[in-house]
């Protein structure tokens, strides 16, 4: 074990030990996108729930066992109603719903695309699943590559053509590492172009969607209308929630399924009631005019920081300091922005402890855990962040890559004068 953690240091990757609270500092880092952890309304409304509710503790057993309340039951039916689904299904978390799903829904004989940048939970579970040994991967966000895998997919398994067995499709709505948004309407042409509607099923995960796209955050599946043409969507309650937990909304067979086959599901004691009543709180308030108002705000700060970013580097060298804008899908709105930003830098070590000693908790991202030339540090604009807060951080970077020229320069004069 020590041996594999000096590994990690000698190649810069992050070694933790989370000995320390996160700093202080404004969060500009953290999934909190719509300002909600700290919220003073949402805390009261929680309280509220729990103060007239006579349950507020654990259920003390998985749902197969005892744990099966009517609060979780009453929430289910609620996701299931907002999200226009057919049924669904409360996890502990994104990871644990992830790996219960592709662990056991897809069959001997099936076959799964993935995108190549799918979220490790969707790995866990395809690497333990009955279809392990026919996964195919396609280029990030690519409709081409995607394309091409599907053609192969159904050449090298006739039985999907043939009604025997089902092509799943996985891909992320908003993915965490670019804040970019997968092609959904083109996934879901190809889909339809090539596999027979009853041998096809994708999975959206909208972890880093909900709450912030479409009506009432639905998600980016309902901002494009795309919630009757796709199997199963998985939302999170980590991040735009503010809480903890999940849920896949699905058809009621593949939510009996996983009931009775998804280990993570079964083998799990049951959500606390006190979390229940936190979860339909959030979603209460969101669902108002303050849902509304930091959606909106948080696209407008996310305008705002692009555009005051890109002004503050036209002048600093990309090899420093950049920013990285991925295309926007078609068929998206034009006004679609990830509140995830990608700074690209060759020093993402010695830019993420520069802004940590100045209170920013940013994490730095070096090779290998991204491609050579994508090392980065990852920005997250929150609803209410201020404008003050954001210019500040931007005044941070350009002091750190006016550091660095300074330090790079220096440098440069010693080699000359050590030749002279």
């Amino acid at each position: 074990m020590n041996k594999a953690l000096e590994g990690r240091r000698k190649i810069q990757v992050p070694t933790l030990d989370l000995l320390k609270p996160v700093p202080a500092g404004p969060d500009v880092y953290s999934n909190d996108f719509l300002s909600l952890t700290n919220d003073p309304d949402l805390r009261q409304l929680y309280l509220d729930k729990l103060n007239k509710s006579q349950r507020i503790f654990g259920v003390a057993g998985s749902r197969l066992l005892g744990g099966n309340s009517s609060d979780h039951l009453d929430f289910e039916t609620r996701m299931a109603r907002f999200f226009e689904s057919p049924a669904a299904l409360l996890f502990n978390s994104g990871y644990d719903a992830n790996v219960a799903f592709w662990h056991s829904v897809p069959q001997e004989g099936d076959v799964i695309v993935i995108d190549e940048l799918v979220h490790a939970s969707s790995r866990d579970g395809m690497a333990i699943s009955r279809a392990k040994k026919s996964l195919y991967l396609f280029s990030h966000n690519s409709p081409a590559s995607f394309e091409e895998q599907i053609i192969r997919a159904l050449k090298e398994h006739p039985s999907i053509l043939q009604g025997k067995n089902t092509l799943f499709v996985a891909v992320e709505a908003t993915y965490s590492m670019d804040g970019d948004f997968a092609p959904l309407p083109d996934i879901v042409r190809i889909t339809e172009k090539y596999v027979p509607k009853q041998c096809a099923h994708i999975l959206v995960d909208e972890a880093h969607s909900t709450g912030v796209f479409g009506p009432q955050g639905r998600g980016i599946v309902h901002m494009l209308g795309l919630q009757d043409r796709i199997h199963t969507v998985l939302h999170t309650f980590g991040k735009g929630r503010a809480l903890t937990g999940a849920v896949i909304l699905t058809s009621p067979l593949i939510r009996q399924y996983v009931i009775n086959y998804g280990r993570p599901f079964i083998y799990t004691t049951a959500l606390p009631i006190s979390l229940i009543h936190g979860l339909n709180a959030s979603f209460d308030y969101l669902e108002g005019p303050v849902g509304d108002f930091r959606r909106s705000e948080l696209n407008r700060l996310c305008s705002y920081f692009r555009n005051a970013l890109h002004e503050a580097l036209r002048h600093i060298p990309p090899n420093l300091l950049s920013l990285h804008e991925p295309a926007l899908p078609a068929g998206f709105p034009q006004n679609t922005l990830s509140p995830i930003h990608a700074i690209l830098t060759s020093y993402p070590m010695q830019l993420s402890d520069y802004l940590n000693s100045c209170g920013y908790a940013v994490q730095g991202i070096p090779y290998p855990v991204v491609p050579r030339g994508q090392e980065r540090i990852r920005i997250s604009v929150h609803a209410l962040n201020t404008e003050e807060e954001l210019d500040a951080l931007i005044s941070r970077l350009k002091q750190w890559s006016t550091m660095m020229q300074s330090v790079a320069s220096q440098s440069q004069q010693g080699r000359i004068q050590s030749r002279l």
